[in-house]
């Protein structure tokens, strides 16, 4: 039986969600994984619960707890490094978000990682991991909230995840991209949240842009904090590197209706002749769908 690891490389959990990653252990098991929750994140689990480590929850039931220490970024890479290690793990899944997951990269196995067949899913904040290994070990991850099987668009997600993502098969099209400027863009698909991937900036963690394609999402941020991202990327000589901008949702942006918008920033940015992109399908939205980073692709 394959095995589905459950990891957590970002901020300490909210107690109240360990309900959630419970849940989500259940569905895998449906569908034919044996379930493994790594060590250094959760302690020892009991069978069906997870039992957390008290340092990874930010609070319980009673409210929030009162951490000591912060969480150990060498002990969080290790279990991750312990999925990687083990040729029975097909998958794996980050439940966590936050800021914190660019401490576990230096401590990364990054030759295990390049000799496992596991594939890392994980986004926001796990834009850092996804694209540190793809930078160091020219492996494809995967852009994918696990957790959106349980929200409201439950039975939809519940069926991508068996149709599509168990089987790895995550088909451009079901993002449904609409062209803003140009008619197609082509290379490997890098990036994802707009501000956590900043964070690899000037590391040895940092992908190599030239000819590929920058995709772009956020959740929080007004229009000032737009601004200055993109600014970044230009100055960093990103828009006269890549083929094209996927432009994911910017939820804060669009659910307060603000303007001028992202794709109009984007727009007065870019070089006039690179292709520029949208899809409602990659972002913060319970209704988002993969994307497989790190591989070529064509759109």
């Amino acid at each position: 039986m394959k095995k589905a690891a459950l990891t957590a490389c970002s901020d300490p959990i909210p107690g109240g969600r360990l309900q959630e990653i419970t849940q989500v252990a259940d569905i895998l098991r449906e569908e034919g994984l044996e379930v493994v929750f790594p060590s250094p994140f959760w302690g020892s689990p009991g069978p069906g619960l997870v039992q957390p480590d008290p340092l990874l929850f930010a609070e319980d039931e009673n409210g929030p707890a009162k951490v000591d220490a912060p969480v150990d970024s060498k002990s969080k890479a290790e279990g991750l490094n312990s999925c990687f290690r083990d040729p029975e793990t097909a998958i794996i899944f980050d439940v966590s978000g936050g800021d914190m997951a660019n401490g576990v990269l230096p401590f990364l196995d990054y030759e295990a990682i390049r000799q496992s067949s596991a594939l890392f899913c994980g986004y926001s904040d796990l834009t850092t991991v996804i694209n540190a290994i793809i930078a160091r070990t020219a492996k494809r991850a995967m852009n994918y909230q696990i957790r959106n099987i349980l929200y409201d668009h439950a039975a939809e997600q519940r069926r991508y995840l068996r149709e599509n993502v168990l089987a790895e098969k995550i088909p451009t099209e079901d993002l449904a991209v609409r062209f803003i400027r140009g008619t197609h863009m082509e290379g490997k698909i890098l990036g994802g949240n707009m501000r956590c991937f900043l964070k690899l900036a000037g590391t040895p963690y940092w992908p190599d842009m030239r000819g590929n394609i920058l995709l772009l999402e956020s959740m929080g941020g007004g229009v000032y904090q737009m601004m200055t991202a993109l600014e970044q990327y230009r100055q960093m000589g990103v828009f006269e590197q890549i083929s094209g901008v996927l432009l994911g949702t910017f939820s804060k942006m669009e659910t307060e209706n603000l303007h001028p918008t992202v794709p109009d920033l984007v727009m007065q940015m870019l070089p006039d002749n690179l292709p520029v992109a949208c899809t409602r399908y990659v972002g913060h939205y319970s209704d988002a769908r993969a994307v497989v980073l790190g591989q070529e692709t064509r759109i």
